[in-house]
């Protein structure tokens, strides 16, 4: 989607590379790119890129069965027999252009939760500089050019995981690596979802900010969503998750 249409104040439609579409109403599941999007409709949306890394072993018999999330590693079965693992109290925060944009809305987050990310300043910063914040629908999008956000997992936090579960559970010991890999999540300062409508532009809703929490609530984020979009009653309160908790710190 490269951007929306605009009939007397409301969305009419989006536009797409393949051409326009007539709606009332826009869901922006964006993910990551979300507060891009906002930018170039003029609404600010406080949302920054954290980057987790997480491997998966070969098939191990005999393994435990249960899902375990300790401090500084987590692990669960596949149904290949195989483990997933991860460092829990170690992400990546790129310092990018949108670190200073939304400074003052991370930072008691960042008090809080400074020993569980390692920021990092590289060429991310640089490429993110380049985007343009600004661009029409008739214009290729910044998302075309990048369609796929596929970060590096960070090795060395991977190692620092297998040490630990080690320590704790011998049975992994010489555990085989099949795969490792790494994802941009969307986070909001305070961790919880967006998910409602603007009010500063009717007909757009957002479903953004899951903040690595996305794959376990999506089924009941879908039907607060579908509950918000067709005017029925909610089947969980919305307001923890409305936008507009973000606009009280920037009138």
């Amino acid at each position: 989607m490269r951007g929306l249409l605009r009939e007397a104040g409301r969305v009419s439609g989006v536009v797409t590379e393949h051409g326009e579409l007539r709606c009332a109403s826009v869901v922006l599941a964006g993910g990551a790119w979300s507060s891009l999007f906002c930018r170039n409709l003029g609404i600010r949306l406080p949302q920054l890129k954290v980057i987790a890394s997480v491997l998966r072993t070969a098939p191990m018999p005999g393994g435990p069965e249960l899902a375990v999330g300790a401090h500084d590693f987590a692990f669960r079965k596949r149904r290949d027999g195989g483990y997933t693992i991860a460092q829990r109290s170690a992400n990546i925060a790129p310092i990018t252009p949108d670190s200073f944009r939304y400074l003052t809305d991370f930072l008691p987050a960042l008090g809080r939760q400074y020993r569980e990310l390692r920021v990092r300043l590289g060429r991310q910063f640089i490429d993110e500089w380049r985007l343009p914040a600004h661009w029409s629908p008739d214009q290729p999008s910044p998302f075309e050019a990048l369609r796929v956000l596929d970060p590096q997992p960070d090795l060395a936090i991977l190692a620092e995981a297998r040490r630990a579960l080690c320590r704790h559970f011998p049975f992994f010991e010489g555990l085989q690596v099949s795969q490792a890999w790494a994802g941009a999540m969307d986070a909001t300062p305070d961790a919880l979802p967006v998910i409602g409508p603007v009010a500063e532009l009717p007909g757009l809703f957002l479903s953004t900010g899951y903040s690595g929490h996305g794959f376990g609530i999506a089924p009941g984020a879908g039907v607060l969503m579908a509950d918000l979009l067709s005017g029925q009653v909610p089947a969980v309160d919305p307001r923890p998750f409305r936008f507009e908790r973000f606009q009280a710190a920037h009138p």
